[in-house]
């Protein structure tokens, strides 16, 4: 009898587990709690929808093929908007969660920094990128956050596209 009560508890912590990491909140989500009742930060979701009309615009076919194949791999994408004194409130959120999430590059241009953090899965995947950039000209804090199928591939067209502006 008591097997079996102890068989009951841990099927039901699993399935607990289970049903909370399926329901984990990405990381914009995690700040926009975290900054909730502060007026001055704004989050705004871009439907797979909208991002596929986006792949459509005209301009360098090459290009284009790459940004459809990005696309393609989006799952969602969250742009959270915020003056940069929350930059640091930001970064120290991303590394009080260490486990869930690894800094992959920072970097650092005339008017604007920040930094890529990746988030993957059990098995290694990476299924979650965040992009912290504080541009000094406009003081101003921009989180682009994308969920999805995020390769090596994804990493380095995003990486370069950054690097650029």
């Amino acid at each position: 009898m008591t097997r079996r009560a102890i068989c009951i508890a841990v099927i039901a912590v699993i399935a607990t587990l289970t049903a909370t990491a399926q329901k984990s909140l990405d990381f914009a989500s995690k700040f926009m709690t975290l900054c909730q009742g502060d007026t001055t930060v704004s989050c705004v979701t871009v439907s797979p929808k909208m991002m596929e009309q986006l792949g459509k615009m005209r301009g360098d076919e090459e290009q284009d093929e790459q940004l459809a194949q990005a696309i393609a791999k989006i799952k969602t994408l969250r742009m959270v908007s915020a003056p940069a004194t929350l930059y640091q409130r930001a970064e120290e959120l991303l590394k009080r969660n260490g486990r869930r999430f690894a800094l992959q590059k920072e970097y650092q241009g005339d008017n604007a920094h920040g930094a890529f953090y990746t988030r993957q899965d059990r098995r290694g995947s990476t299924v979650e990128l965040i992009m912290l950039r504080e541009d000094d000209g406009s003081q101003t804090l921009t989180i682009v956050d994308l969920t999805g199928n995020i390769d090596e591939e994804f990493l380095c067209f995003l990486y370069n596209i950054s690097f650029k502006n």
